[in-house]
């Protein structure tokens, strides 16, 4: 499991997981590498790639924190995420994977795949992400 975190970010922390159904659930965080005051914490569930026949829900806690430049305007700052793509809701890797396995398929021929195998994403989302890497 560690292994399988370490390839998204060096940073990850593994807290604990469960399966449900045919859903794996790993709760993670990253490392405050900064040392900086945290302000607030929050739970973000991200789809990733399967593991060993699973579907993948990454709950990670994600951090803000208090804003220490004097040059921006705002009381906090959020942690970003660098394996995370632009909606925040899947992997980079997931969506390399969709992309993959679209390039020959119609779309909602790869929604059927994805969604029985893969993870529980709409024709819509696949059809947004195939024009937005065109």
């Amino acid at each position: 499991m560690k292994n399988y975190l370490k390839k998204l970010d060096e940073n990850l922390v593994f807290i604990k997981s469960f399966t449900k159904g045919d859903t794996l659930k790993i709760y993670t965080e990253l490392t405050n590498v900064d040392n900086k005051l945290i302000h607030s914490r929050k739970v973000r569930v991200i789809k990733d790639i399967p593991y060993n026949n699973y579907k993948v829900e990454l709950h990670i806690i994600s951090k803000k924190y208090f804003n220490e430049d004097p040059e921006i305007d705002k009381l906090t700052v959020s942690e970003k995420l660098s394996f995370v793509n632009s909606t925040g809701r899947r992997t980079l890797r997931l969506d390399n994977l969709i992309l993959e396995l679209c390039a020959e398929i119609s779309a909602i021929g790869c929604e059927r795949i994805v969604r029985k195998n893969i993870a529980n994403i709409s024709d819509s989302s696949i059809l947004r992400l195939i024009k937005k890497n065109e």
